[in-house]
């Protein structure tokens, strides 16, 4: 047996309730592995085709996100607590922050590593899993590229962009019982950038992002929950603004 697959095994648990969630954990772990694994596979493949020569864009993300929510019925028990009914949980809109990394291709092309993340809280229409309201961060960890259309003129400061990526939305609940939540992801957007001198501009887009929910999942549920996921997933809509500073 390898280190990493003793890592992963399961210890003994006395009680099913235990081993059910101890289970669940691995599972989680191991996805995570594939998941980060095949990013990582696209990352060194999208590398690969970039001269070193080439211009490395570095940018600061600030932006307002907004939207997202999802319906859910059935039953739950958390510190005690059991909730049997129907609720709508609802993502409140706040700023967000991060990181694009964007390396040339060509004049027209770019591969973008976009990293966001929001601060933000989960209300419930009616109390789920023992709550009202938690809070919550929502990540996103994405790659793709950016498309800048050539003008006759041959382009200049100011040049208009539409981007796509996919990859990883990580939710991290804040409260007793509950857990995080990781799902596939893809978002489309565009915007402009406007360099006024050579090595450092400004950025402003726009993107709506994805994220795929499975349904019939607990979602954010540890343990000794039935619950069902009514939607197919959630979008948000993230407006930003970025200093770029290009090398």
């Amino acid at each position: 047996m390898t280190p990493k697959e003793q890592w992963l095994t399961v210890p003994a648990a006395k009680h099913p309730a235990q081993v059910q969630i101890l289970n669940r954990s691995v599972m989680t772990i191991k996805r995570s592995y594939k998941t980060f694994g095949r990013i990582a596979m696209l990352l060194v493949a999208g590398w690969g085709p970039v001269p070193l020569a080439q211009a490395v864009d570095i940018a600061p993300l600030v932006g307002y996100r907004v939207g997202g929510n999802l319906s859910v019925s059935g039953s739950g028990t958390t510190s005690g607590t059991t909730t049997e009914s129907e609720s709508r949980l609802e993502l409140d809109d706040t700023t967000s922050y991060g990181l694009i990394l964007d390396f040339d291709l060509d004049r027209e092309r770019q591969i973008e590593i976009y990293l966001s993340r929001q601060n933000t809280q989960l209300t419930a229409s009616q109390p789920y899993l023992g709550y009202s309201q938690f809070d919550l961060t929502v990540d996103y960890y994405h790659i793709g590229g950016l498309y800048f259309p050539e003008f006759p003129e041959g382009g200049g400061r100011f040049r208009p962009f539409v981007s796509g990526t996919f990859g990883l939305t990580h939710m991290d609940p804040k409260g007793t019982g509950l857990r995080t939540e990781d799902f596939f992801s893809l978002a489309l957007g565009g915007g402009a950038t406007f360099f006024p001198i050579k090595r450092v501009g400004l950025r402003f887009d726009t993107r709506v992002i994805y994220t795929a929910v499975n349904t019939d999942s607990a979602i954010f549920c540890s343990g000794g929950c039935v619950v069902k996921v009514k939607s197919q997933g959630f979008m948000q809509t993230e407006l930003g603004a970025s200093v770029v500073f290009r090398f």
